[in-house]
């Protein structure tokens, strides 16, 4: 009994995706923490 597609995975393939993946979640992060510091600072300088 044969399936419609092969189970085998390439790990080039596993190591590709795991790249991309921890790229994007690299610069999400940073630019989500290059905002929250840009709002963390205007509001302490308006506080003043």
């Amino acid at each position: 009994m044969q399936n419609g597609k092969p189970t085998s995975r390439s790990p080039l393939r596993i190591i590709l995706w795991s790249l991309i993946a921890a790229f994007v979640l690299f610069c999400g992060g940073y630019y989500l923490g290059k905002d929250l510091a840009q709002r963390d600072n205007a509001q302490q300088s308006a506080g003043r």
